[in-house]
């Protein structure tokens, strides 16, 4: 069907058209971090200042996608108001934004590194190795991605990335000293430029009132820093957290590599 599309149906759509045919332009802008309606708060001004350019917002957990797209004969024209109305909300919305093109998070990090020429390795609990599926799902992801751990109980935080037994009992296992360890001994292990890891209460239980279910500690080592996070989601559902979680700390490591 799509080459009956191609080579039948549109050549005869565009000839019945002739002179009169107009162009539609679609451009998608993918962020994360920012709210379906935070986001349309910020951009509520666009189509007074580009009434040619209609607005679009979809959500597509965990990610929200805005859309522009306009539709007239003057393709010059087009892209030139696509083109204003872009940098407006890239403005607006800042460094939510992770991808002007369609590329998924893992691909825009993926390409982070590999322009860097740096690697990764990643200690995964909560996640249960979402992240490093994510990663390996962008082709070429083996000149950046170099090993994955999936270091579900203390005794493999321990023992695998040497997370001492004095940190697991001070402060368990969800806590931003826990995974800064953890995200440094994954990066000793492989050797590589970054560690990432995670340590959280995905639900539906297990959580209590100081950490409650939907918290995540992320970890992420540097060459020269070693940083911890604690972000909580409002979310019971135990894919929806890991999907947030794992996103969650992507995004930490793209702006990581964009500073």
């Amino acid at each position: 069907m799509f080459r009956m599309l191609l080579d039948m149906v549109l050549p005869r759509i565009e000839k019945h058209q002739g002179k009169d045919r107009e162009i539609n332009l679609v451009k998608t802008i993918s962020t994360f971090g920012l709210t379906e309606s935070a986001i349309g708060e910020q951009l509520a001004g666009l189509t007074t200042k580009f009434p040619e350019i209609k607005l679009g917002i979809r959500a597509k957990f965990p990610e929200i996608h805005v859309t522009l797209s306009c539709r007239g004969k003057d393709n010059k024209g087009l892209d030139q108001n696509m083109g204003k109305a872009s940098e407006w909300v890239m403005k607006k919305i800042g460094e939510k934004v992770f991808s002007v093109d369609g590329d998924s998070m893992e691909a825009v990090v993926g390409g982070l590194l590999a322009a860097k020429k740096a690697t990764l390795a990643v200690a995964e609990s909560c996640t249960g190795g979402l992240i490093s599926h994510w990663l390996t799902n962008v082709p070429g992801s083996s000149a950046y991605f170099l090993y994955s751990g999936v270091t579900y109980s203390n005794e493999s935080k321990s023992q695998l990335l040497g997370v001492s037994a004095k940190i697991l009992e001070r402060y368990g296992a969800v806590h931003e000293e826990t995974v800064k360890e953890m995200a440094e001994g994954v990066r000793r292990v492989a050797g590589s430029t970054y560690g990432l890891a995670t340590s959280g209460i995905a639900g539906p239980a297990g959580g209590t009132k100081d950490k409650p279910v939907g918290t995540v500690c992320i970890g992420l080592a540097a060459p020269h820093s070693v940083k911890g996070f604690r972000f909580f989601f409002p979310f019971g559902n135990r894919s929806r957290n890991k999907k947030i979680f794992a996103m969650t700390a992507l995004d930490l490591l793209r702006n990581e590599l964009q500073s």
